[in-house]
């Protein structure tokens, strides 16, 4: 409920709730709302302008727009995540002992906008969207839980500063950049934008964009450029004209830089024929994206020789028969690159335990956006269902997993692996009491080895040599056999970089009686 104003109350109601993503980093679009409208951002960032003001998108931020509000949106991420809340406010008026309810406008500055951030705000809003699909806008629960949020949102909106504060100099800039892209903009002409000397300007920039502006407007040119070479009846020349790069040598020079493929390549990226060499699952990747022939070197090759790996120049003669177009190459095989450039344009993928991170760039360079969220999708959906199922079944026994290599026991951390998000964060498992918080992996030798402490213990043995550890004294006393379940299991850890190695894991939790 609203303020009172003598005899009228007004309340707000939540008409409906739509969860919409968005995947085209470096757009800029135009758009009106239709109605009364909530936008909460769940990820991703970006900026939302108006004719008088500029706000910032970032996870937690909530934006009431006002019916025929005029606005712009920059998406400046990978993706963009928003859920849109459609409400009505009612007035309700008291009138000689009885009620009347009239819907009610809202009289706001044209172009203002209302922003506030919530926290903590995923969970929420997932249960009010869930609740939402499962009985509609008409539940009373559901329209308790609207009252809930709403009154956090007016709350914390009370506590911020006021709502009329000019826009950022900076953002200023973003949109002009944004729509004249095309045409030769000089640095003076951003910097009168900010209100801001040249040399202050781009002392700014750099410090709250972590580049230069011509590095920032350079990026706006590729991402649109990338659109372009997508399209029936643009060459590389016309690409690079429209995004006003007048040289189109300096062009797909700066394309190939940034994206790693040349323009040439990008455009008939679907139908590359593509060589991997990676220790992260790559050619699984691939696989799962539709690309059936695919040639991957083995393992770790600049690392260590594996027990019946093959030696680099016999894989490298291989991989050279196999006449690929391109090279997709993780930053571990840097010491290979210039003998993977000499077969075919190699790509090295910069490193990121963001394992969906990695993945959707895979995609772009082969051409398979669109299928790789639809696969990512799946298995979120797959995730939750499977957390559900988990609770019931394992409850709060706790898990740990650990890895025996060459005489050491690698125990994984709860955080920074895909591995650890799929089992803690995205399973909801319980680590064990020996799970490391806050770091990836601790190491410990077979005579520094405590007490795992753990229901469950999930066990990788990387040779056949550290067989002979399981029979050492002091790995019975830390197992304590008889209190935990010990599994022996595949190597989760590099199963974990590919959708497919991560619905194997699922299975196996799912599936398996010790777990049940």
């Amino acid at each position: 409920m609203l303020p009172a104003s003598g005899s009228t109350f007004a309340s707000v109601y939540l008409s409906s709730i739509r969860k919409r993503r968005y995947h085209k980093r470096n757009t800029l679009l135009t758009r009106t709302s239709p109605g009364e409208l909530l936008v909460v951002v769940m990820e991703g960032e970006g900026h939302l302008y108006t004719e008088l003001q500029t706000v910032s998108l970032k996870p937690g931020q909530c934006i009431r727009l006002t019916p025929g509000l005029t606005f712009e949106v920059l998406q400046e991420s990978d993706v963009l995540e928003v859920y849109l809340l459609a409400v009505r406010e009612m007035a309700f008026i008291r009138r000689k002992g009885g009620w009347s309810c009239t819907p009610r406008t809202t009289v706001q500055p044209s172009g203002r906008l209302f922003s506030v951030m919530l926290r903590p705000v995923p969970d929420d809003m997932e249960r009010l969207y869930e609740e939402s699909k499962r009985c509609g806008g008409a539940d009373a629960e559901l329209q308790l839980n609207f009252q809930r949020l709403l009154y956090e949102w007016n709350e914390q909106l009370g506590k911020q500063e006021a709502s009329g504060k000019a826009a950022v100099p900076i953002d200023r800039t973003l949109s002009y950049m944004h729509k004249h892209y095309g045409e030769k903009i000089k640095l003076e002409t951003l910097s009168n934008l900010a209100g801001l000397t040249p040399t202050s300007y781009s002392r700014s920039f750099k410090k709250a964009r972590n580049m230069s502006p011509f590095e920032y407007l350079n990026q706006i040119r590729i991402d649109s450029a990338k659109q372009l070479l997508e399209q029936n009846g643009y060459s590389v020349k016309t690409a690079a004209s429209a995004v006003g790069i007048g040289s189109e040598f300096y062009f797909s020079r700066m394309f190939k830089k940034t994206v790693g493929l040349s323009p040439t390549l990008y455009m008939k990226r679907r139908q590359l024929k593509v060589a991997s060499a990676s220790c992260f699952l790559y050619k699984d990747c691939l696989h799962s994206l539709g690309i059936e022939d695919a040639f991957e070197l083995d393992g770790y090759l600049c690392m260590r020789k594996a027990e019946g790996e093959l030696p680099v120049e016999v894989q490298l003669e291989q991989m050279r028969e196999f006449h690929p177009d391109v090279i997709l190459a993780d930053a571990r095989h840097l010491p290979l690159y210039e003998r993977l450039k000499q077969i075919a344009p190699t790509v090295v993928l910069h490193p990121s335990m963001d394992w969906q991170k990695v993945y959707m760039r895979l995609a772009e360079l082969v051409g398979r956006e669109t299928e790789a969220r639809q696969i990512c999708r799946q298995l979120a959906d797959r995730i939750k269902t499977a957390r559900e199922r988990l609770a019931h079944s394992v409850g709060n026994q706790t898990i740990s997993f650990i890895r025996l290599q060459h005489g050491i026991i690698r125990i994984q951390g709860s955080v920074d692996h895909p591995l650890s998000e799929l089992l803690y964060a995205n399973l909801g498992l319980q680590p064990g009491n020996c799970v490391p918080r806050n770091q990836r992996i601790k190491d410990v030798t077979p005579d520094s080895l405590t007490p795992f402490e753990t229901d469950h213990l999930l066990v990788y043995q990387d040779s056949a040599a550290d067989s002979e550890l399981l029979k050492e004294a002091t790995w019975h006393n830390a197992v304590e056999v008889e209190h935990s379940h010990v599994h022996f299991i595949p190597n989760w850890v590099r199963m974990s970089w590919s959708p497919n190695g991560q619905h194997q894991i699922i299975d196996v939790l799912e599936n398996d009686a010790a777990f049940c």
